[in-house]
């Protein structure tokens, strides 16, 4: 067989799937999935989910009644706006042409919000059919890296806060001794309270009880403004009705230990791609800084508050005496932790400096600054301390992707894609070769179809630019596969995965997070970038790949006393 098939009884889909620039990767190779990373894949198509009725009836009844939450498409259109001024409109003038942008925007948001009504209907009418089902399934293919991804849309357990709290556990589980813990900690982790202690997040859950409560009784009414201001409103509503039937069970002189949950309580990585390239260059000071080694019972490392120091301390500096104070004062009181975020979050995955700038205008940080040239210098301006600042706080992370970039174009100059092995069992292949398209006529319209053009070479800087991310994401996935076949052995099948979010039902929570690190330990407690490097010699032929930089002494085994590396 040359060919993996995926989850359906019908329909044949391929088990490793490409569609980025339509080129196919990994997926041009015979059997590019093998060992761990195939077990994991089937493993977790069989966990079983359902519908969450309660949280249904909730989304249905904000449609009915118009209202909305953060991240709904608002109801409305906004009104197109009409020249007021003297006379005719004049599109040569600033005024004139200030307006048609204007009233373009205001086109765009009203199709944007259209698109995006249409969508969200779609899906809910989907999942009203599937909640008359007991169990549903979703199948799953890898992309070129690894990473697992459901073959459906829209309604899918990688979705947004409002699909993710539509989809529970369909079988129940007993909460177990710790179970109610960790129950309480995911309440308030849906909230957003998901930076404090675990003790005081679940302290939290409690001190909120009434507002809980009041939440799965009343909705729309008394409760409403509480569970819609959470920062996952649906996850949080789900686990609003779940601790209501907890508490109805407990009333009654129930065990805890005994209740039935259904609740899927998730843990996310600390900055998951510093994490792994923390490891892989055994690094302590930035394995410090996301988690990876504890800094102390009770203290979360939080690597967004640090890079924001740091470059608020270089916009300080920039306003004492430097060329740029005029720039750096339009930066004083205004950077936050949510100003580097993304920033951060995306360094390890390859965004480029004109990525920072453009996030750092797309979520609207540099808005008191007037639009155009003014704006677009201010951001530049940031962008650049944000880059000096990440410098200094993730040096060897850095380093490695500058590696593995190193290593694309040595392959590249010979015309070789970049092939690697990861733990898992999985072989990732990037070959961004040319492409073409064309214009297909057919009964139904014309169809442009993409294709690959190998003879042609490679497309000028993509194999560079894609290796960090490409391999950083490699290593997460097979992080994910190693620990969804560890909890295989472990009996447990119902899980919960996207990328450097694990989930399980709250009583399998403490095994969970213990084979998180323990499978984290297995993948690099030994020279994994040297292995990595071999398999890249053993896939290209060419003795001669560059030796990895230098490494630091961070012992991994302590990333198992380490209580915030997934929280």
């Amino acid at each position: 067989m040359t060919k993996l098939n995926g989850g359906y009884l019908t329909l044949k889909t391929d088990a490793v799937k490409a569609t980025e620039y339509s080129n196919a990767h990994t997926s041009a190779l015979d059997r590019p999935m093998t060992g761990a990373h195939l077990e994991a894949l089937n493993w977790i198509q069989k966990t079983r989910w359902r519908v969450n009725r309660n949280v249904l009836a909730v989304a249905l009844g904000l449609k009915e009644r118009g209202w909305a939450v953060e991240g709904w498409p608002s109801a409305e259109e906004i009104p197109v706006p009409v020249w007021q001024g003297p006379g005719e409109m004049d599109r040569t003038t600033d005024e004139g042409k200030a307006f048609l942008r204007e009233r373009e925007e205001v086109h765009y948001q009203n199709a944007r919000n259209a698109g995006m009504r249409k969508k969200l209907w779609d899906m809910l009418g989907m999942a009203e059919e599937l909640a008359t089902f007991p169990a549903i399934w979703f199948p799953h293919y890898a992309d070129f890296r690894g990473r697992f991804y459901p073959r459906p849309q829209d309604l899918h357990t990688q979705g947004d806060s409002l699909v993710k709290g539509l989809l529970e556990f369909s079988e129940p589980q007993a909460l177990g001794g710790n179970g109610q813990y960790w129950t309480y900690v995911n309440a308030a982790n849906y909230y957003g309270e998901d930076k404090l202690p675990l003790d005081d997040r679940a302290r939290w859950t409690a001190d909120h009880m009434m507002g809980i409560l009041a939440a799965a009784e009343d909705p729309f009414g008394e409760g409403f403004e509480f569970w819609s201001k959470a920062d996952s409103p649906w996850e949080f509503l789900a686990a609003c009705y779940e601790l209501k039937r907890l508490r109805d069970w407990l009333a009654v002189g129930n065990l805890p230990e005994d209740f039935q949950s259904t609740l899927v309580c998730r843990y996310d990585a600390t900055c998951s791609g510093i994490q792994h390239l923390a490891a892989l260059m055994k690094d302590e000071v930035s394995a410090l800084q996301v988690n990876v080694v504890s800094q102390g019972p009770g203290i979360r490392a939080d690597i967004y508050t640090k890079v924001k120091d740091a470059v608020v301390k270089l916009v300080n500096l920039d306003r004492v005496d430097s060329r740029f104070r005029e720039a750096a004062e339009l930066w004083v009181d205004r950077v936050v932790r949510g100003t580097v975020k993304r920033a951060v979050m995306t360094t390890p995955y390859g965004v480029s400096e004109r990525g920072i700038l453009n996030q750092i205008i797309n979520d609207g940080f540099a808005d008191h600054v007037e639009k155009g040239k003014a704006r677009y210098a201010a951001a530049e301006y940031l962008t650049q301390k944000i880059v000096s600042a990440l410098d200094e706080s993730i040096d060897a992370p850095r380093r490695a992707m500058a590696y593995f970039r190193e290593v694309a174009k040595f392959l590249d100059k010979k015309d070789l894609p970049l092939v690697w092995d990861t733990p898992s069992g999985f072989t990732a292949k990037q070959a961004y070769y040319k492409t073409n398209q064309k214009q297909v006529r057919t009964l139904h319209g014309d169809v442009l179809m993409r294709f690959e053009m190998p003879e042609a070479g490679f497309a000028p800087g993509k194999q560079v630019l894609g290796a960090a991310p490409n391999v950083v994401h490699s290593f997460d996935a097979a992080h994910l596969a190693l620990v969804a076949v560890a909890m295989k052995r472990e009996g447990v099948r119902d899980l919960a995965f996207v990328h450097d979010s694990f989930g399980c039902h709250a009583g399998n929570s403490d095994l969970l997070l213990r084979v998180t690190k323990e499978q984290f330990v297995a993948i690099y407690n030994r020279d994994t970038l040297e292995e990595w490097r071999q398999s890249v010699i053993k896939h290209s032929g060419c003795p001669d790949i560059p030796e990895v930089p230098p490494l630091g002494s961070l012992d991994v085994t302590k990333v198992l006393e380490s209580e915030f590396f997934f929280s």
